[in-house]
């Protein structure tokens, strides 16, 4: 150990020269060090614009993204609001007309990613991961149970579990 400290205190002694000021090879490092450290500064602020640019393309992407989701939902919501007011004049609202709606609704959201799990009244087997039990059943997995509300993903991402219960009654 005291063999390599003798070393580096020799370098740093040749490259102060012999006066103690510094050598011109010290100067030089300094100056580049100098440079480097200008260099690190100017690469940090170009750095922290780009992130802030980034953020910023990835804001309005995500704002176009909705915005054409609410064009496109802008059509059946306003078939949905006069459909309501005619309930309410009239109250001759057919059934089928909401459906009708609700399909274009999850169609739109079929285009963008959605993807339904399950089909009310379809009978699955048990996956914890996409399943949720409601009843007093505790299936295994594999085991047959009864969709009664259809679950989603989006764009492969589980947003909302199918809830199950027994494919058999509880006796």
């Amino acid at each position: 150990m005291s063999a390599k400290k003798g070393f580096i205190q020799r370098v740093v002694a040749l490259l102060k020269g012999t006066n103690g000021g510094d050598s011109p090879t010290m100067a030089a490092l300094r100056l580049e060090l100098d440079e480097c450290k200008r260099e690190v500064g100017r690469l940090k602020k170009e750095y922290v614009l780009q992130r802030e640019q980034a953020r910023g393309q990835g804001e309005r992407m995500a704002a176009e993204a909705l915005e054409g989701i609410v064009q496109e939902f802008a059509s059946p919501l306003a078939t949905l609001a006069a459909m309501e007011v005619r309930h309410r004049e009239y109250g001759d609202l057919q059934t089928s007309d909401v459906l009708q709606v609700a399909a274009s609704l999850q169609a739109i959201l079929a285009q963008r990613g959605m993807e339904q799990i399950g089909q009310v009244g379809e009978e699955q087997p048990y996956d914890p991961v996409l399943h949720q039990v409601l009843d007093a059943s505790h299936p295994e997995p594999g085991q047959p149970v009864r969709i009664r509300f259809a679950g989603f993903r989006f764009k492969g991402r589980l947003v909302a579990r199918a809830q199950v219960g027994s494919a058999t009654p509880i006796t």
